[in-house]
């Protein structure tokens, strides 16, 4: 019954350890910052922003995406808690930040929406920090601002040269690239706001304002000035003020935001407000007309925003939506609106998160329950709510799937993120099957641990990594033939790779803690589950290898290379091939089956993630130091938990050479004929 306690706690620790690093890492800042003059956005208006297409990352995608991410790389989190004018408290999320930024640059410079964890960083542009780990807003850096971009650029210079930076010297070269994005973002509407001020042009003479779409119906006279400037080299005062306004102007919207579809259906880049202005201005545009409409349309929206004085946002709201539904219109007819809905949707759902949360924790909790009483009444309950619960977070991770296949176009796995989600699903598949095959209650125990450890491993990477995981791969691999018949072979052999050491991990645990209750079949079976497990892991490694050869010689004309990527699926393979055969010569056994198959869970970790970590390579992607830490933690503990099991395996074999030897010296001793007992 101790043993029984034990594994009661060891497996509380572990989902313990595991959501107390999930929600250090990603749950929002419990800070909450008063702001009296923050008055929220209204629903309307944040329901039509988040649909708005924008090109970005190779493809377009609603505004909500866009934000989510913008906001998460240079915040760290999602939301932003805030107490304005009225008395609860607001909650800011993606969109209604980007709201604020784009529109209301006043109240979103005062946001902290800059996360900085160490405060070292501050000390090399001569600024106060705060707390180790904190969140600053662009009012407070900005005294620094020019030092910042300063000691950027050195470091960004350092690492170009080779010179390995260190890691305060990587978080100030990536506060300053956050920080000249916010400003991208900032500035963008800034032709709307101020517009182009025109001396002397006033009924007495003073300088009057007029809006950027006038300036740009203006262009040939623009023009006819600049061309007569490059010949005598002059320029009247009063255009030569407007040119350098627009110049300002559209340079400040050049960069941020593509929402405006190319007027050539043949083109796939859209632009943003600079190139119109500046193209217009330039006559480099076909179509003048469309894109002076187009500047007009967004600075309607910006006007609709100054009038509105109640905040109720009525026009505003009218005036964005308007405009959302002429970019989504263009957008349809360019067929790149297609998947907006569905991300949309994909993004409010977040299944993978209701999964982890409300599938898998549960079921993990009534799994360590079941144990308390094996054999009971109460068991087989729990048992029927860890099957409900891993066949809900299964089926949770599937909708996910589909809905970004919808996305892309493309297979379920096409990089480091989506093989986290996938792989995780296909060790509960498997073990959902082997649970059917064997009834022996232990591979779906398996089942919502991987669940829960592995969708928290796809957040933290998501939350780490904060690009789009939905963008458009390189060309080379853009081959959906090929991404579904070796990438999804390859993954599937990592996923049979990690539950053969799942359950190496439970018949280890389950001999420590003498879980079987020595009974012989129960090891015995567990035992032929690794060793089918290494056979499935072999034959998918295998015949994933080979069709990732024939790929390569395909797309880079040779077969093998000696490629790292390759180098660490070939270890699969030999790793297994080695276990087997082992097996098979009678060399190991039960103990040995099983810890080797612990051992392949770092084999199988060193090719899916190492590789692509060690900076050399086709394969190298995907690389940041806390990966590397992760990755070297996680061979660390399979070393300790190994060398955990050998001590035991170690301890068994005397103990059974011994009882072994014993009864030979008994039987020596007895009668003839007697048998010993």
């Amino acid at each position: 019954m101790i043993g029984r306690w034990i594994a009661f706690a060891l497996i509380l620790g572990l989902l313990g350890g595991v959501f107390y690093v999930a929600v250090k890492k990603m749950m929002p800042d419990k800070s909450v910052l008063r702001l009296s003059e923050y008055e929220p956005w209204p629903d309307e208006v944040v329901e039509a922003a988040r649909a708005i297409p924008i090109h970005n990352g190779g493809r377009v995608k609603p505004l909500e995406t866009f934000a989510g991410y913008m906001m998460l790389s240079f915040r760290g989190d999602r939301t932003i808690r805030i107490i304005g004018s009225g008395e609860g408290k607001t909650r800011i999320g993606p969109t209604e930040w980007l709201l604020d930024t784009l529109f209301r640059p006043e109240v979103s410079m005062k946001l902290p929406t800059f996360r900085v964890d160490n405060s070292d960083v501050f000390e090399t542009i001569g600024m106060e920090g705060k707390e180790k780990r904190d969140r600053y807003s662009y009012e407070e850096l900005d005294p620094y601002r020019a030092r910042l971009f300063e000691v950027g650029a050195e470091f960004e210079g350092l690492q170009e040269k080779g010179f390995k930076l260190s890691t305060v010297q990587k978080q100030t070269r990536e506060l300053a690239s956050n920080v000249r994005s916010y400003e991208a973002l900032l500035g963008y509407f800034s032709f709307a706001r101020n517009g182009v001020e025109f001396q002397g042009f006033g009924e007495n003479g003073e300088s009057e304002r007029k809006p950027v779409s006038v300036v740009m119906t203006m262009a040939p006279v623009l023009q006819e000035a600049i061309e007569r400037a490059r010949t005598t080299g002059e320029m009247p005062p009063r255009l030569k003020h407007i040119l350098q306004q627009v110049t300002d102007l559209s340079n400040f919207s050049r960069y941020g935001l593509a929402v405006i579809p190319p007027q050539d259906a043949d083109e796939e880049e859209w632009v943003t407000a600079g190139n119109l202005i500046w193209g217009v201005t330039t006559g480099t545009v076909e179509d003048p007309e469309t894109a002076v409409g187009d500047i007009v349309a967004m600075e309607e929206v910006v006007y609709a925003l100054a009038s509105d004085k109640e905040g109720k946002g009525g026009e505003f709201a009218a005036k964005l939506k308007k405009w959302q539904g002429s970019l989504e219109e263009r957008a349809r007819s360019r067929g790149e609106y297609r998947a907006i809905p569905t991300e949309l949707s994909y993004n409010r759902a977040n299944w993978f998160f209701r999964a982890t949360f409300l599938a898998f924790v549960p079921a993990c909790l009534f799994l360590v329950l079941s144990w308390l009483a094996p054999k009971s009444t109460f068991a087989r309950i729990m048992t029927i709510l860890v099957w409900v619960g891993s066949v809900s977070g299964l089926s949770l991770i599937v909708m996910g799937t589909i809905q970004r296949v919808i996305i892309t176009q493309r297979p379920p796995v096409t990089g480091l993120y989506d093989t986290i989600p996938f792989i995780t699903a296909m060790v509960i598949i498997i073990a959902i099957v082997a649970e059917c095959l064997t009834r022996r209650r232990v591979a779906i125990g398996v089942a919502p641990i991987v669940g829960f450890v592995g969708l928290v491993l796809a957040r933290l990477y998501d939350f780490g990594d904060a690009s789009d995981p939905n963008d458009p791969l390189i060309a080379v691999l853009r081959s959906n033939f090929w991404l579904t018949i070796h990438v999804l072979t390859i993954t599937f052999g990592y996923a049979a790779g990690f539950l053969t050491a799942a359950f190496g991990l439970v018949y280890m645990f389950m001999r420590i803690l003498k879980l079987d209750g020595g009974d012989k079949s129960t090891r015995r079976v567990l035992t032929r589950m690794t060793y089918g497990c290494v056979c499935f892991t072999l034959f998918l490694s295998l015949v994933g290898t080979v069709l990732g050869g024939i790929w390569a010689n395909y797309s880079w004309g040779r077969f093998w290379g000696w490629d790292p990527k390759e180098n660490g699926a070939l270890l699969i393979v030999i790793w297994m091939l080695f276990v087997l055969h082992a097996r098979m010569g009678g060399i190991i056994k039960e103990w040995g089956t099983n810890l080797c198959a612990i051992f392949g869970a770092m084999v199988v970790t060193f090719s899916w993630w190492h590789v692509n970590l060690l900076g050399v390579g086709l394969h190298s992607y995907g690389f940041s130091e806390s990966k590397k830490q992760a990755v070297f933690m996680f061979y660390g503990l399979m070393v300790t938990v190994l060398l955990i099991g050998i001590g035991f395996a170690a301890y068994d074999y005397f103990a059974a050479r011994g009882k072994k030897m014993k009864r030979g010296e008994v039987s020596e001793s007895l009668p003839e004929g007697m048998p010993a007992k």
